[in-house]
């Protein structure tokens, strides 16, 4: 989830970590869940990395220090924290959490917010969407004034070898960015 307070511009990963989502699933999918939260159990744990924005034509404009820990606490909700440091060794510190609802259509809707230490309060939605390779993904964005994003994300590998990776755009104001993050579970 992103900050307009803390440099307009340039989104930190608090942004990209947690949002609101509606998934694609359906009771009938032979991918449904037990439990409407297990949408998002693979981000279970704690992760450290970079997220990086670029401007449209490569030129690296911002790398963020990032830890997020995300704790599924009961059938539909789970919590995270985010750390983001800015290029400048400023701290923002991110509280939230995604409470994921199964619809009478059998949907998953999943809402979250996350309240930040920079005063900011950030929401996003999104769906679970099939990757390139074929894996679940989830597709996240906002459109907000001022702010238009679109990413998504996705948790590959096993164990304490897993990444969680992020590839998106947003547009913030007049400025077009793109953004990637790559973090490992510690």
């Amino acid at each position: 989830m992103h900050r307009a307070s803390t440099f307009p511009a340039i989104p930190s990963a608090t942004v990209v970590g947690v949002v609101v989502a509606l998934a694609g699933c359906r009771a009938s999918d032979e991918t449904q869940p037990e439990r409407p939260i297990d949408v998002l159990a693979a981000w279970d744990g704690t992760w450290r990395g970079r997220f990086v924005s670029y401007d449209p034509q490569g030129n690296e404009l911002s790398r963020i220090k990032v830890r997020q820990v995300y704790r599924t606490i009961d059938a539909n909700t789970q919590e995270v924290t985010i750390r983001d440091q800015m290029p400048d060794g400023k701290v923002i510190e991110g509280r939230g959490r995604n409470v994921a609802e199964l619809e009478p259509d059998g949907t998953i809707r999943l809402r979250c917010i996350v309240e930040k230490s920079d005063g900011s309060r950030v929401e996003h939605r999104g769906r679970i969407i099939t990757g390139p390779g074929g894996g679940k993904q989830i597709l996240w964005w906002s459109n907000e004034p001022g702010r238009v994003e679109s990413f998504r994300e996705w948790v590959w590998g096993s164990a304490q070898q897993a990444r969680y990776s992020i590839h998106g755009l947003g547009q913030y104001g007049d400025q077009v960015l793109l953004m990637a993050g790559e973090y490992r579970r510690e």
